[in-house]
């Protein structure tokens, strides 16, 4: 049976989802099981940044936005133009599914492509929420020097671009520990021609390459060399991993081979709009959990789902993603909600956890 259905993801705009069923995700990641039959859609995948800054066309279109930080401060993000993607893709005149599909006026397609081109205002959410927690008067984020982050339906990764502006805009220190930013989403297109251009110009700012407002940026050889060198300074190690939600995503998010000790944070925004990506998304995230349990020397972990509390006509929402995370030893507490419900949809931010 094919669906037909809206649901307001703020602004003005609506979001229209065709031929979404209630489905499951088995735990041995074989696929997703929607309306009878099973896909096994994007396979997870480690893709190579080096890959990612070479394919890039020579000169992006960027818009910022701001966030606000303590003591009426602000803090600026670039983001790459929407339509400057769609040019990209249109030239490239791709055939490929996930492609097309960013092409269109849908903004999302079930198993084929997952909205990663648009900023969802969950993900700004996040953002502000992370700033709120902000160490006054010093304006520290979290003590980044031994963070593992990710983030889950990356996307624009406006929450990663705020830890990571953060980062650069730190004083280096001499041999700093490893610190990898693993940035998960669904479609490769995505990490190519958003996550990772918007990382390269969050350095472009915090270097001086842009200034911060609207405008565009010239990729040329010397800068994506200074970029290698700064993260190389830095021992900043970027992970894009593209695929399918489910026990595969989350052995490359945390493989055995690269599980420094040290604190963790995983975020994620957007990620339960509907019955069957909540399953896939509690089996990856609490497979996640388990994982960074196994290394004893680890101090702390955190991890964030912000979210709709409620998806019109999919089914999503906050209580059953709560209810299906504590069928898995896991368990949420609420940490931000919207003040005034707009629109009709309350949005909030969940701290997530292992049940003890």
């Amino acid at each position: 049976m094919s669906l037909a259905f809206k649901f307001k993801f703020g602004g003005d705009e609506d979001v229209r989802v065709d031929d979404a069923n209630e489905g499951d995700v088995p735990d041995n990641d074989n696929g997703w099981t929607v309306g009878g039959m099973t896909t096994l859609g994007i396979i997870p995948s480690v893709l190579g940044l080096d890959d990612i800054l070479s394919a890039l066309p020579s000169n992006i279109q960027y818009n910022t936005i701001q966030l606000q930080a303590p003591y009426d401060g602000k803090i600026t993000l670039p983001r790459r133009e929407l339509f400057d993607i769609r040019a990209q893709l249109m030239a490239e005149d791709s055939s490929v599914d996930e492609v097309q599909a960013g092409l269109s006026t849908e903004d999302i397609r079930p198993n084929v492509y997952e909205g990663g081109f648009k900023t969802w205002e969950c993900s700004i959410d996040l953002a502000n929420y992370l700033v709120s927690q902000a160490d006054l008067p010093d304006f520290s984020l979290v003590d980044l020097n031994s963070y593992i982050t990710g983030q889950l339906g990356a996307g624009t990764a406006i929450p990663s671009l705020l830890l990571f502006h953060q980062l650069l805009s730190s004083a280096p220190v001499p041999e700093p520990p490893r610190r990898a930013l693993v940035l998960a989403d669904y479609n490769p297109a995505v990490l190519n021609l958003a996550t990772i251009p918007n990382l390269l110009l969050t350095y472009a700012l915090t270097a001086d390459f842009i200034p911060p407002e609207a405008g565009d940026l010239e990729i040329t050889p010397a800068l994506l060399s200074s970029f290698k060198a700064v993260l190389a300074e830095r021992n900043i190690h970027i992970r894009p991993v593209a695929g399918r939600w489910g026990t595969m995503l989350a052995a490359l998010i945390f493989p055995a081979s690269d599980r420094p000790p040290g604190e963790t944070l995983v975020l994620a925004s957007e990620t339960i709009y509907s019955p069957e990506s909540t399953v896939a998304f509690t089996i990856c995230l609490e497979d996640m959990m388990r994982r960074s349990e196994e290394v004893g020397e680890r101090r702390r972990a955190s991890w964030l789902v912000a979210a709709k509390k409620m998806y019109f006509g999919v089914g999503g929402g906050v209580d059953e993603f709560l209810a299906m995370l504590r069928d898995r030893r896991g368990d949420g507490k609420l940490v931000w909600e919207t003040e005034e419900i707009e629109s009709g949809v309350g949005r909030c931010i969940l701290e997530v956890r292992r049940a003890a």
